[in-house]
């Protein structure tokens, strides 16, 4: 099997749970992953008046943009006993594998995995009035509920996960970085940029970074990274992780 990755030592970003794939494909293409978890997961519940709407069936669609509002939004349907008889849309080939997994199907897919192609072609594809609920956490952007609700939808949002940095990461992160050992920067979201560059510029790192690649998984990661001041290598597009080692092999091989 060919190793285009050889040698190379390569940042994952991710949440402990959710590193082990990630790194396992990168060992397979011969590269060494160095695990600092930028981000980490903190589920909430539902609130009375979601639950209230969801037990009278009062949502046309659910909308869900992570797999990580999929997981928490149906721990959180198994706890006060409902099931769902709403139609489905999703953002993302990973969230809609993770709808799959719990035994539903989407209903809709855009053709680009951002908010921009899907408020889009949601619009073009829903009819006005129709009562939306928007599964997110506690930073993602605002866009995709504005644009629907300018288009006439009644959108509802449920914040079922709070990101944030795990603070015994940073000591981590600022010694892999001094070491000059990480030659690839792989970014899976813009939370994991900022949380990155918010310690590179808190330490005086970014003189380290010169030589690094610099991978991420779509625009908005990437207008993150810029806004701090880091030149981004290669955009993945589509956006997801497969797609990121796809485009590094790519980068490398040329």
């Amino acid at each position: 099997m060919a190793k285009p990755l050889l040698g190379k030592k390569i940042l994952v970003p991710r949440s402990k749970k959710q590193a082990s794939v990630l790194s396992k494909r990168i060992n397979d293409l011969g590269g060494i992953p160095v695990e600092v978890p930028l981000i980490a997961f903190q589920e909430k519940h539902l609130s009375d008046e979601v639950i209230v709407s969801l037990k009278c069936q009062a949502y046309d669609w659910l909308v869900f943009t992570s797999r990580n509002g999929v997981e928490a939004f149906f721990k959180e349907i198994k706890r006060v006993e409902l099931t769902v008889d709403s139609k489905i849309a999703v953002i993302g080939e990973k969230t809609t594998a993770a709808v799959s997994e719990y035994g539903y199907q989407a209903d809709f897919i855009p053709s680009q995995f951002v908010a921009e192609q899907f408020a889009k072609e949601f619009v073009a594809i829903s009819e006005k009035n129709q009562r939306i609920l928007i599964v997110k956490g506690n930073k993602s952007r605002e866009f995709l509920a504005d644009e629907l609700r300018e288009a006439g939808l009644q959108v509802d949002e449920a914040i079922l996960y709070e990101t944030y940095f795990p603070k015994e990461s940073e000591e981590l992160l600022v010694e892999e970085v001094k070491k000059n050992g990480l030659e690839v920067l792989l970014f899976t979201s813009s939370s994991t940029a900022q949380h990155f560059m918010q310690v590179i510029k808190k330490n005086q790192l970014m003189d380290r970074l010169e030589s690094s690649i610099v991978i991420s998984i779509g625009p908005i990661t990437t207008e993150t990274l810029q806004c701090y001041g880091l030149p981004v290598t290669v955009t993945a597009d589509p956006y997801t992780t497969d797609s990121i080692l796809e485009h590094l092999v790519q980068y490398l091989t040329n």
